[in-house]
């Protein structure tokens, strides 16, 4: 699934025409890593980010503001997450049970899908990117803000845009071979990489350095700025408001009215910091193993792959199960950090199980209505 996923089929695919079959290393302890354990938080995470999309989606406010990038995050997860389970799950489970029927029908989906879930992964760190900057313009009280927020359809079609560019050559990296002498058996389908891969620039400039530390490093940079700024900072249009109030002489209802707005545009934007703050931790965290992975494998890899090979194993299942399990973690960190999500989230979970009860009730009313009529006929 991430970038490591390719150095894993490498290890357990042959360049040459060799028909014998060696089952991985670990492959007991990463079936139930990865088929299973892997695939129940895929599938939970699946279910969390439909649940987001759909009520991004569904309301007006949340795609006009900076929630259309947590719209668009969580459409991106669903990939990622279901590209989990077809690509590193299947191919375990092949492994575990030696089926060739089960490593053909892999094959036959493999180099799109991973295509797929590559652009999706790289464009959901390019969004979090987009989400930060604003983010810190509003924090600092930048002047790039107005462009922050009336562009943001535009932002989120240039990290689109950078995901399909940085990862859409993937498709093109993949030649699936199937030598005539091993019809039938596990290795009837072996996979290479095409010359172009290794044998030029290509590799080391655009596999190794943008794909794998841009993304990184760049939030790595947002966030520290984000943690010691203040939270929040107060628009001009409250304090113009408190001060016209003042001015005249208002009520005092109407003031703690207005003090009452302010503070609860207060603790709103706290909790959108908040919550971007702990999106941008939880996909640094998962991205630690893969970047440290990714320098060892370019330093020393014949080491790795010989004498750490089960150790490389695990790590590279860890890689791509961090990257799922931190799109699992986005619905939990917004209800945690916005009760006003919470509420929405609380109420249409309700509003759906009453209508779906209700629909299940009529159907059974329809079914028993059914039989009756069928009885007296």
């Amino acid at each position: 699934m991430n970038t490591s996923l390719e150095d894993d089929d490498s290890l357990y695919s042959t360049t040459s025409v060799n028909c014998e079959y060696e089952p991985p290393p670990m492959t007991n302890v990463r079936f139930w890593l990865v088929t299973v354990f892997g695939s129940t938080v895929s599938f939970i995470s699946i279910v969390n980010n439909i649940i987001l999309f759909y009520l991004f989606i569904s309301r007006k406010q949340h795609r006009m503001n900076h929630n259309m990038y947590l719209m668009l995050l969580a459409f991106f997860d669903i990939f990622v997450s279901t590209a989990y389970i077809c690509l590193m799950s299947v191919n375990v489970l092949s492994d575990y049970l030696q089926s060739p029927m089960l490593v053909r029908i892999w094959y036959s989906y493999m180099v799109p899908m991973i295509t797929i879930s590559h652009i999706a992964m790289t464009t959901s760190s390019f969004l979090i990117v987009a989400a930060s900057f604003e983010r810190y313009c509003l924090t600092v009280n930048s002047t790039h803000l107005p462009f922050a927020q009336k562009n943001r359809k535009l932002i989120a079609a240039v990290a689109i845009f950078l995901g399909v560019i940085s990862k859409g050559t993937m498709g093109l990296e993949f030649q699936l071979l199937e030598p005539e002498e091993c019809a039938g058996l596990m290795t009837a389908i072996q996979m290479d990489y095409r010359t172009f891969v290794f044998d030029t620039p290509y590799h080391v400039v655009w596999r190794f350095w943008l794909e794998q530390f841009i993304q990184f490093f760049v939030l790595l940079l947002f966030l520290p700025n984000k943690a010691n700024k203040e939270t929040f900072q107060i628009l001009f249009q409250f304090q113009h408001i408190v001060t016209l109030l003042i001015n005249l002489r208002r009520t005092f209802l109407y003031i703690f009215l207005i003090q009452n707005e302010k503070s609860n545009f207060h603790a709103t934007a706290r909790a959108a910091t908040r919550t971007l703050v702990m999106v941008v931790c939880c996909y640094l965290i998962s991205n630690i193993i893969n970047v440290a992975l990714t320098i060892w494998e370019h330093v020393d890899k014949q080491t790795l792959v010989t004498k750490y090979i089960d150790l490389y194993a695990i790590a590279v299942d860890l890689v791509s199960l961090l990257t799922t399990m931190a799109c699992a973690c986005r619905l939990p960190i917004y209800l945690t950090c916005q009760s006003a999500l919470r509420g929405e989230v609380k109420k249409m979970l309700i509003i759906k199980s009453v209508l779906v009860y209700n629909l299940h009730k009529c159907l059974i009313e329809s079914s028993e209505f059914h039989d009756i009529l069928n009885f007296l006929l």
